[in-house]
């Protein structure tokens, strides 16, 4: 079966093949911009002037497009240079790549082709009409509109006279530069709320029990072939109904134990043996654990002789010192089953470390306290409740952090929903109709949310640029009031093109300064 890409691939040959052929027939209609073509046409002229005779009403939401494009406009602003801080900080291997900061289907790896061609196409709809019909409000001619194709229509666009719109009031010009962001804004909000509200608070976890969001490779659970998106219903015959009865379970268990745990996975119920126990989830590069041969995946036995259980571990390592050396015993998949290990390691100084990789949690406290260099997880798997990403989407502004996840979704695998992810809930209808409607509104409020931030933006050929612009020529004219207009629009082009390329280094400063930090 090919797949989805491919199925592009051939018809985009396809469609290029077609344009070369008849790219000798281009007309005041159709012109070609390379494999995209552009139809430009007087037809939907009649549709704009009438939704645009309600002109009370258009004035009003533009004016208030205007306070919103200004407010998102800082926002935004503000949220990219904060982004370029933190590129001083990342490390290197995770700066995002030049195809990730490009919200184009095909492009950005994030971004679904089918669901991203129809959101993109929408939202450009939405932003360039909106734009039309202000322009008729404010007596605007358009000059024309119409489609843009890349084998699909992708998008479209409306010609205001550029004569008349540089003659009009500035309110007037700002309301048709900021009703093309407004309206994708607007679509946005509305998409989020049926999404959220109405789609997220249809569905219900098909059982009781926690869901496994992820797992360390090379752990029990890994090796036993149990996947994420899978469910635990129960634990050595103990029934699991909440986060708080596998949190139970697990803190006091014994390491290194087979337990029998029922797993329910895309639509079944099975058993298997997991071997218990707190395992390794990171080691730190040269720090003692390291250094001794500890790995990820390797499953704590005994520290010093003592059981290491979630319970324990904190208690022995706070009774080490740095300097101590400690026998770590330890299970590892080897062989096609699960070898003892026993090593000897050299303590390292707990606040040294926190001192050098994250000093904002560092306490005094900390100095001479032993320190081994890892990270652990209960099992070696991130449990959670079944409604825990159910709930998050449904209240994405309880609170900062949900409002980032809920954003970068895409980012962390979410958008369109695994497979085995959705087999988790009972929809009120079909699934095969439920998600791929679910996925669609979320995508319509991404990319909308997306390309309404990012066009308010301070710098042209934005149309935040113009709305910067023409703010800048206002406040000007009142502070200097004896300043010809000639001189106001000089001053506020001057600083408009200071934020635009301010705007440009900022955006690229994110993409190169973490990989100027690896090479230097």
């Amino acid at each position: 079966m090919m797949s989805g890409l491919l199925i592009f691939l051939i018809l985009l040959l396809i469609w290029i093949s077609a344009i070369y052929i008849f790219r000798n027939k281009e007309s005041d209609s159709f012109s070609l911009w390379g494999p995209i073509v552009m139809w430009k046409t007087e037809k939907g002229k009649k549709l704009i002037e009438r939704i645009s005779k309600k002109e009370k009403f258009w004035k009003g939401y533009a004016d208030f497009g205007i306070a919103l494009s200004l407010f998102a406009m800082f926002a935004t602003f503000a949220l990219i240079i904060y982004n370029a801080y933190l590129s001083f900080l990342i490390p290197p291997e995770n700066a995002p790549s030049p195809q990730m900061m490009i919200g184009l289907p095909g492009i950005n790896p994030v971004i679904p082709l089918g669901y991203g061609i129809l959101a993109l196409a929408v939202a450009i709809i939405i932003h360039e009409f909106s734009h039309g019909i202000l322009a008729m409000v404010g007596k605007i001619k358009v000059n024309a509109l119409g489609l843009i194709f890349l084998i699909v229509p992708i998008g479209a666009f409306v010609e205001p006279d550029e004569e008349e719109l540089e003659k009009v009031s500035r309110r007037k010009r700002s309301r048709v530069f900021a009703a093309g962001p407004t309206s994708n804004m607007f679509l946005a909000f509305v998409c989020a709320i049926l999404f959220s509200s109405v789609m997220m608070g249809m569905i219900s976890p098909k059982v009781n029990g926690v869901m496994i969001s992820g797992e360390v490779e090379g752990s029990p659970f890994d090796i036993a072939g149990i996947n994420p998106w899978s469910a635990i219903t129960s634990f050595d015959g103990v029934e699991i109904k909440s986060i708080d009865d596998f949190n139970n379970i697990v803190k006091n268990i014994e390491p290194g134990k087979k337990f029998n745990a029922t797993i329910f996975y895309e639509g079944r119920f099975f058993n298997a043996s997991i071997v218990s126990g707190l395992v390794i989830s990171n080691v730190v590069k040269d720090y003692p654990a390291y250094s001794a041969g500890l790995e990820v995946g390797d499953v704590l036995l005994r520290i010093n002789g003592t059981e290491i259980t979630p319970k324990t571990f904190s208690q022995v390592m706070n009774g080490t010192g740095a300097g101590d050396t400690i026998n770590v015993e330890f299970l590892r998949y080897e062989n096609g089953k699960m070898e003892n290990h026993s090593v000897f390691v050299t303590l390292a100084d707990k606040y040294d470390y926190y001192q050098e990789y994250n000093p904002d949690a560092n306490k005094e406290e900390y100095r001479g306290k032993g320190f081994l260099g890892i990270s652990t997880l209960p099992m070696g798997i991130t449990a959670l409740p079944m409604d825990y990403y159910r709930n998050r989407l449904m209240h994405p502004l309880s609170d900062r952090h949900s409002f980032f996840f809920y954003i970068a979704l895409p980012f962390a695998g979410f958008s369109p929903f695994p497979e085995a992810f959705t087999s988790l809930f009972s929809t009120p209808f079909s699934p095969s109709v439920f998600w791929p409607l679910t996925n669609t509104l979320y995508w319509l409020f991404w990319l909308n949310f997306a390309i309404g931030t990012f066009n308010v933006l301070p710098a042209i050929p934005l149309d935040g640029g113009y709305i910067f612009r023409d703010g800048v020529s206002f406040l000007t004219s009142k502070i200097k009031r004896k300043w010809k207009d000639e001189k106001v629009k000089k001053v506020s082009s001057a600083v408009t093109t200071i934020f635009s390329f301010a705007v440009l280094f900022v955006i690229i400063s994110i993409i190169l300064i973490p990989r100027l930090r690896a090479i230097l």
